[in-house]
């Protein structure tokens, strides 16, 4: 069977899928995966054929208004500027969607192609299969991410309102460039929106987070929306993609020549001064005395040179897995693959959350008693150690490691896979 899988966004929207590529792959299937062009290499050294699929948002979230929108902390002002390069981008994304599923059997999308992707299967006349990386359809549990404060617990009234303006400003939005498209494969206009024609074609929406981050959701959804927790890459495509390289040995030497230290790290969200955040981040370190591993991400830090003291060690990119259970708490932006793997390792997690749905995995965090939430447009070094000092006792870490326990950790892409294999039958 020949699977298409349009994508677009950073690499923590790519990674997971490409390990449901590659099982699908595995199984005999001809997989083509489209990702952003900074990606494409990426996605090819994984094993997977790959072309190109929608915008850089690295370059947009880098660029000066995208460094301005990431400062304010505002996830309207934030979708606006992601709604307004993708309009500039429109046309051209609609030929690569088309491009990359042509010929298909089945084609497989994602929270941010869907739209697209439905147009396309329908007028292919073959199923569709979506995945969505947080709870992004409606439910009486969770307000929609961003619409309320995420320490806020509505009624599910309030909940289901917040779904239905969101739904309604999506389809608005984008239903224009949706009918453009529509018009370039000969479809008529249509004014439904995404959630209501998944809805009415029975397409399944696979949940590719744990179901233990959101309790009493997966009780609201019924089988078309099905948890498979995390989908993370086998050791043979990470050591492929060179997650498995670099100087893990020097890092873990660091480690454990001393106490275990705190992780601080802001994974594909650029910060604006990455000198002042480390500044802050030695200060906190140094008066709760604790040992500090930074990661640069996408930050303009210069690692080789960067001068800091001996309690603080400054890396680039390395293998979650193999470090974060010999840490003592993490700090990061609260992205899904992050979140995922500080949780696993056990450890309490501070939450500094950019946007989009951040926030709501931040207030979960501290809902479940496994960490804090700070919005990062509201750290400063009093709020910082306020937050870090709270994941240092023994009873945050006791909830962590008991926490961890209940996560999925194997066979994620494997039942990804077997239910989009169910899909095409």
């Amino acid at each position: 069977m020949k699977i298409a899988i349009p994508l677009t966004g950073t690499r923590g929207d790519v990674q997971p899928v490409v390990a449901l590529g590659l099982e699908l792959r595995r199984r005999g299937h001809d997989v083509l995966l489209g990702a952003p062009p900074n990606l494409v290499d990426f996605v090819t050294a994984a094993g997977l054929a790959a072309r190109v699929c929608g915008p850089d948002v690295q370059q947009l979230y880098s660029s000066e208004a995208g460094q301005q929108a990431l400062a304010a902390g505002n996830t309207l002002r934030l979708m606006q500027l992601v709604a307004r390069q993708m309009a500039d981008y429109a046309e051209q994304m609609n030929r690569e969607v088309i491009d990359v599923c042509g010929g298909a059997d089945l084609i497989v999308a994602s929270t941010v192609t869907e739209d697209r992707a439905s147009s396309v299967a329908e007028a292919m006349g073959v199923p569709l299969v979506s995945l969505h990386y947080f709870p992004c359809r409606s439910n009486g549990a969770y307000p929609f991410p961003g619409a309320l404060p995420p320490h806020w617990n509505p009624p599910a009234p309030v909940n289901r309102a917040t779904w239905l303006f969101a739904e309604n400003l999506r389809r608005v939005v984008f239903m224009r460039y949706l009918n453009d498209l529509r018009a370039t494969l000969g479809l008529p206009k249509s004014w439904a929106g995404t959630a209501s024609v998944l809805a009415a074609g029975n397409v399944p929406e696979i949940q590719i987070y744990d179901p233990a981050l959101v309790p009493g959701l997966p009780e609201q959804w019924d089988e078309r929306r099905p948890f498979t927790g995390f989908l993370t890459l086998d050791d043979a495509a990470r050591e492929a993609v060179g997650e498995l390289a670099g100087d893990h040995a020097d890092i873990l030497s660091w480690i454990d020549a001393g106490a275990p230290p705190v992780f601080f790290g802001f994974g594909s969200m650029p910060i604006r001064d990455a000198g002042a955040v480390l500044a802050m981040v030695a200060e906190v370190s140094a008066r709760l005395g604790v040992r500090a591993l930074v990661s640069a991400g996408w930050s303009d830090l210069d690692i080789a040179n960067v001068r800091v003291d001996p309690d603080i060690k400054v890396v680039g990119p390395f293998a979650h897995d193999l470090v974060f259970p010999r840490c003592a708490a993490a700090v990061h932006h609260g992205g899904i693959g992050t979140l995922f793997e500080s949780l696993r390792a056990g450890l309490p997690t501070l939450v500094c959350s950019v946007s989009f749905e951040q926030p709501m995995w931040g207030a979960q965090v501290e809902r479940l008693g496994v960490g804090a939430h700070l919005k990062f447009t509201q750290l400063s070094a009093a709020r910082l150690e306020q937050g870090v000092a709270s994941l240092l006792t023994p009873e945050r870490r006791s909830r962590a490691e008991v926490f961890a326990k209940t996560l999925r950790t194997e066979g994620a892409a494997a039942l990804a896979a077997d239910i989009v294999e169910a899909a095409a039958r």
